[in-house]
C-alpha cells in the first residue's frame, strides 16, 4: 500500500473538522479508517501502513494513529499481529476483489499524473554524471546552481534570473515552503473559488484561512480581488494561470489588472505555473507587470515524469530568504541524484518537441474522453479545458462525494469536488476527471463511470 496515497485518500475522507467539532483528530481518524473498512474499500488481509509511516504522512503524532489503530482492533475490524504490524480482518464488503476476480479493470482518474516513463528520454548516464554535485557535499539549499540557471532560462517567465530559485522536492514541497515560510496562525491567503487542495492542506497546516475570490475562465475578477485584498490583508494571493481543476488559462489582460491590483494594493502573488507547459500556446504571468511582488511556482512532474521529485520556486529577494530559512529546517536540500537528472533532462534539446507531442497527446485524449461522455453521459456539464491534465464536470442533481463511492465500487477512481473549495459545499456537485490515459484506458473508464452514474440516485 502506497502509504501518501493512503494518507491523502484519509485525508478526504476525513474532511475538514466542523466548528465546534467534538471529535478528537484520532476519532475522526478511526471512524475514516472504519467507513474504508466497513465499505469494503480496504479487503481483509490488507495490511496497514505502521504507525509511524502513517503518523508522517498525515502529519499526525504517532500515538494518534496508534490510537485510531487500536480502536479498531477493539472492535474486531483490525488483527494486530506482533512483528508482522496491523491487518484488516475479514468482515467488510470485498467489492474490490469481486470485480478484479471478473477482469474488471481498476482505472484511477483521481490522479492527474504523467501515467509512465516514456516521457523520459533515454539517457547515457553514468554514476559519476549523477555525483557530479554542485557543492560536492551535496547540501545545498537553493539547489545546484547549475540547474537554477536551466529553469531561469527555460522553466520559468521572463523577469526570473538564476539567483531568484530555490529548488525544490517537487511543486508540494513548493507550496508548502511557501506556507512555511509566509504563514502564521489566523493569516489569510486569498484563493480562486475552486483550487488546488495541496494548497489548501498547505495553508490549513500552518493555521491560515483560505478566503474564496470570485473569477470567472479568464481569472480573478480584479475589482473582486482589490475588495479582498483591503478587507483581509491576506499574506498572499495564490493563483493558478492553468487551472488545477477546470483547465481553464488566464488571459494576458487578466494577468495584467492582476499584477496591478496587487502592485496597487501591496498584495503579494503567488503564481502556480506547474501546468504552465500544458497549454495551447505561451501563459501569461503576473510577473511581467510586478516582478517584486510575484512569485512562481513549478516542477517536471506533469511534463516529464511524477516519480522525478523535483520543483522550484523563483522570488523576490526578501521573499527568497524566507524560503531558502523554509528549506534549510524542512530537508536541507533536495536530492543531488535528482537534480543531476533534471540537469540532463533540461539541457536535452529534444525537450521542447516532447513536451509538445505529450500536449499533443493530452489533447488527443481530452477530445476521445469528452466525446465518450457526451454520448453515454448527455446529463453531465462540462467546459472543455484549454490546459492541464483534468475535465472538471458537474453531475446534476448529485451529491459528488456519493458518486465517488459509488465509482469506486465500480472500479473506478475519480476526484470529489468539495475537495478543491475552500467552501467545499459549492463544488459538493462536482468531480475531477484525469484524462492522461491512453484512449483504450479512458474508453473502458467511461464503461464503468456510464454503470456508477445508473445505480447513483438522482434528486428531483
Amino acid at each position: 500500500m502506497d502509504v501518501e496515497q493512503f494518507a491523502v485518500v484519509l485525508g478526504e475522507r476525513m474532511g475538514r473538522p466542523r466548528r465546534n467539532e467534538r471529535r478528537s483528530r484520532g476519532e475522526r481518524l478511526s471512524d475514516a479508517l472504519r467507513d474504508l473498512v466497513e465499505g469494503g474499500e480496504l479487503l481483509a488481509e490488507t495490511r496497514l501502513p505502521s504507525e509511524r509511516a502513517l503518523a508522517d504522512a498525515l502529519g499526525f503524532s504517532r500515538g494518534t494513529v496508534a490510537t485510531a489503530y487500536l480502536s479498531l482492533h477493539r472492535i474486531g475490524l483490525v488483527e494486530r499481529r506482533h512483528g508482522s504490524g496491523s491487518y484488516v480482518r475479514a468482515g467488510g464488503r470485498p467489492t474490490f476483489a469481486r470485480w478484479l476476480r471478473e477482469g474488471t479493470i481498476v482505472v484511477d482518474l483521481a490522479k492527474a499524473a504523467v501515467p509512465d516513463t516514456t516521457l523520459l528520454p533515454h539517457t547515457a548516464l553514468r554514476v559519476e554524471d549523477l555525483l557530479d554535485s554542485r557543492p560536492p557535499d551535496g547540501y545545498g539549499p537553493t539547489g545546484d546552481p547549475r540547474l537554477r540557471e536551466l529553469i531561469a532560462a527555460h522553466e520559468l517567465p521572463a523577469g526570473f534570473t538564476a539567483d531568484d530559485v530555490v529548488v525544490t522536492s517537487g511543486a508540494q514541497q513548493a507550496i508548502h515552503l511557501i506556507a512555511d515560510a509566509l504563514l502564521v496562525p489566523g493569516d489569510r491567503v486569498l484563493v480562486e473559488p475552486t483550487t488546488y487542495p495541496g494548497m489548501l492542506a498547505a495553508a490549513y497546516r500552518f493555521g491560515a484561512e483560505a478566503i474564496p475570490v470570485p473569477g470567472d475562465r479568464h481569472g480573478f475578477d480584479p475589482e473582486a480581488l482589490r475588495a479582498a485584498i483591503r478587507r483581509h490583508r491576506p499574506a498572499y494571493v495564490f493563483s493558478l494561470p492553468v487551472h488545477n481543476p477546470t483547465g481553464a488559462v488566464v488571459s494576458a489582460r487578466r494577468a495584467k489588472a492582476i499584477a496591478r491590483v496587487a502592485a496597487e494594493e501591496g498584495g503579494l502573488l503567488v503564481e502556480d505555473r506547474t501546468l504552465a507547459s500544458l497549454a495551447d500556446g505561451p501563459v501569461a504571468s503576473a510577473i511581467e507587470h510586478g516582478a517584486d511582488r510575484t512569485v512562481c511556482l513549478g516542477s517536471l512532474s506533469k511534463t516529464t515524469w511524477g516519480g522525478l521529485r523535483l520543483g522550484w520556486i523563483a522570488a523576490p529577494p526578501g521573499v527568497r530568504s524566507l524560503l531558502v530559512e523554509a528549506k534549510q529546517r524542512t530537508d536541507l536540500a533536495t536530492s543531488t541524484l535528482d537534480q543531476q537528472l533534471a540537469i540532463h533532462l533540461l539541457r536535452d534539446p529534444g525537450r521542447p518537441a516532447r513536451v509538445g507531442e505529450w500536449f499533443a497527446d493530452l489533447t488527443r485524449r481530452r477530445d476521445h474522453f469528452t466525446a465518450e461522455l457526451a454520448e453515454r453521459l448527455p446529463e453531465w456539464e462540462w467546459t472543455t479545458p484549454r490546459g492541464g491534465l483534468s475535465l472538471w464536470a458537474r453531475l446534476p442533481g448529485v451529491d459528488g462525494e456519493d458518486f465517488v463511492a459509488t465509482a469506486l465500487r465500480h472500479g473506478v477512481a475519480v476526484s470529489p469536488g468539495a475537495v478543491f473549495a475552500p467552501a467545499p459545499h459549492t463544488a459538493g456537485d462536482r468531480i475531477r476527471l484525469s484524462y492522461a490515459w491512453p484512449e483504450p484506458v479512458l474508453s473502458q473508464a467511461v464503461d464503468l463511470l456510464e454503470a456508477a452514474w445508473r445505480e447513483t440516485p438522482k434528486s428531483a
